[in-house]
């Protein structure tokens, strides 16, 4: 005969792990690199058109965020997320660093709308901007334009990224990859969640660049790194269920 089971007298770390684990925060790091990855499959998708893989050969960075908008005539938005660095001698992606994005519009919003956005950074110029210590405004510090679709399609620029503007924007939309315009979004690293997330102080550009901090195994960013480099070749993957 089964003996009935005693939840009153077991050990708080058995009780503790039967409980289910809670998932990141949106705000946090292991969240924003979770809405990354979720970004990143999205692209992946081959039901999607996708983004030019060449794009992804020639960046210098990609910033993936999560942006929640909310009002009624006067839109304010808000989002999370995070940028990694890409070295252009040997291809390989850096660990990511977590910036902040708001800002203000006008149209009738009702309720709360969330937006996947992936901005593409085609230059070292951008990179410095979007990781610098002051916060900067899209369209007014750097350069921003609507990014192509289609992931054959060849991008309007040499080998070396001249001859397109610095930053290139897509945003996941009903379930499509579409182009989208970020003029007037504010754009600051959070420099505290870094800290907390490495366990040492680092400028963003130190750890996008410099190779400053050791990224924890076992927080996505192994997966982040594989998504970017299947894009980088023009593969697609399915998503999963």
């Amino acid at each position: 005969q089964r003996k009935p089971i005693d939840h009153f007298n077991k050990r708080p770390e058995t009780m503790a792990s039967e409980k289910k684990e809670t998932p990141p925060k949106r705000t946090e790091m292991e969240g924003m690199i979770a809405n990354a990855n979720k970004v990143l499959a999205n692209a992946l998708d081959p039901k999607n058109e996708g983004v030019p893989r060449d794009l992804f050969e020639n960046c210098a960075a990609i910033a993936l965020l999560t942006t929640v908008e909310t009002g009624f005539f006067v839109s304010i938005s808000g989002g999370t997320g995070v940028i990694l660095a890409r070295d252009k001698s040997t291809g390989k992606w850096s660990p990511p660093s977590a910036c902040g994005m708001g800002g203000m519009g006008f149209g009738f919003i009702f309720g709360a709308a969330a937006k996947d956005i992936m901005v593409l950074l085609m230059d070292d110029k951008a990179v410095q901007a979007f990781t610098g210590d002051n916060q900067i405004k899209l369209g007014g510090e750097i350069g921003l334009a609507v990014g192509p679709i289609g992931r054959e399609v060849e991008g309007a620029f040499n080998a070396s990224g001249e001859g397109i503007t610095s930053t290139l924007t897509y945003t996941y939309s009903k379930g499509a990859f579409v182009s989208a315009g970020l003029e007037g979004q504010v754009i600051k690293s959070r420099a505290k969640e870094n800290e907390k997330f490495y366990g040492q102080p680092a400028t963003a550009q130190e750890i996008l660049t410099k190779g400053a901090v050791t990224p924890p195994e076992g927080k996505g960013i192994e997966d982040l790194h594989k998504k970017l480099d299947m894009l980088r070749k023009g593969e697609t993957m399915e998503p999963e269920e």
